[in-house]
């Protein structure tokens, strides 16, 4: 049996007061998947960094054209929250939809972020949000960066060995609507087989899609933006069957994506009812208000 040191900072200051000191460190925030890594040998620590006292790093809050949303965020408290479900709706979707309520619990956004799983449900909306990422390291610097650029493959990110998730910062749209969906075989537990999440902005004079973008999950190492897919509805209006325009350009991704897979003929079909349950979500989002 391995043996770790453990270290329970109760500050960012006292912690990064620290990191110099700490070798080999493994950061730990919800701590859902830790065991399981360790277990199949995909980490090997030797200093266990429990992140969950820092309660600084706990909020959502609006903040002039953006939401700041804390790394130690749970994904309950996401998924609860009015400013999260009035101006980032896919995501208090997606964060609604992560593992069962207990998960939730515990699970937190930043370390959804740090894991880099190709079908964790936040990534996916976060990228569609435009979402960034706040880090700092050993020396105390605080850098911004896209969250395309932090997560770069099957569970890889681009974070230094000493660099840490602080925040996410998601821009907000006026006239913005968005909306996630995911397929599994059980919804409420399960981990995604696919997800999807559109973000735009509607103009309800003419009922015409505006500023698209879509994001998929499960469909290749990384939850990615589909330029291809958003640009099919761009300037479309919404009386007008959308589905049917997007379903040819579907095909198409999961075809670069994953052709050739065991997956591939199941994910081909299964895309366009994931497409368009999203599109209805987003239409009742329309209807109701709400980014």
């Amino acid at each position: 049996m391995e043996k770790w040191a453990f270290y329970s900072p109760q500050s960012l200051r006292e912690l990064i007061e620290h990191l110099a000191e700490i070798h080999n460190p493994c950061f730990v925030a919800g701590g859902t998947d830790l065991m399981i890594k360790i277990r199949n040998y995909k980490i090997k620590p030797t200093t266990i960094v429990n992140l969950n006292r820092i309660h600084e790093m706990v909020y959502i809050r609006k903040e002039d054209e953006a939401i700041a949303i804390g790394a130690m965020t749970t994904f309950t408290q996401i998924a609860e929250s009015p400013i999260v479900n009035r101006y980032a709706r896919c995501l208090g979707q997606s964060a609604g939809n992560v593992g069962s309520k207990q998960i939730r619990n515990i699970a937190t956004i930043g370390g959804n972020i740090a894991n880099a799983a190709p079908c964790a449900d936040s990534i996916t909306s976060l990228m569609a949000l435009g979402a960034r990422v706040k880090t700092i390291n050993i020396w105390g610097e605080i850098h911004e960066k896209p969250i395309d650029d932090v997560i770069i493959g099957r569970e890889e990110n681009n974070l230094d060995e000493k660099e840490v998730i602080i925040e996410i910062r998601i821009p907000t749209l006026e006239g913005g609507y968005s909306a996630f969906s995911k397929i599994g075989s059980r919804t409420a537990v399960t981990i995604s087989k696919l997800n999807m999440a559109i973000v735009l902005s509607y103009n309800k004079a003419d009922a015409a899609i505006e500023c698209p973008k879509v994001a998929f999950g499960a469909l290749g190492p990384k939850p990615f933006i589909s330029d291809a897919v958003a640009n099919s509805i761009k300037g479309k209006k919404f009386t007008y069957p959308v589905i049917d325009v997007i379903k040819p350009v579907l095909l198409k991704e999961v075809e670069a994506s994953i052709a050739g897979r065991a997956s591939f003929p199941y994910k081909r079909e299964a895309i366009m009812g994931l497409a368009e349950n999203t599109l209805n979500l987003l239409m009742d989002g329309i209807k109701e208000g709400g980014y």
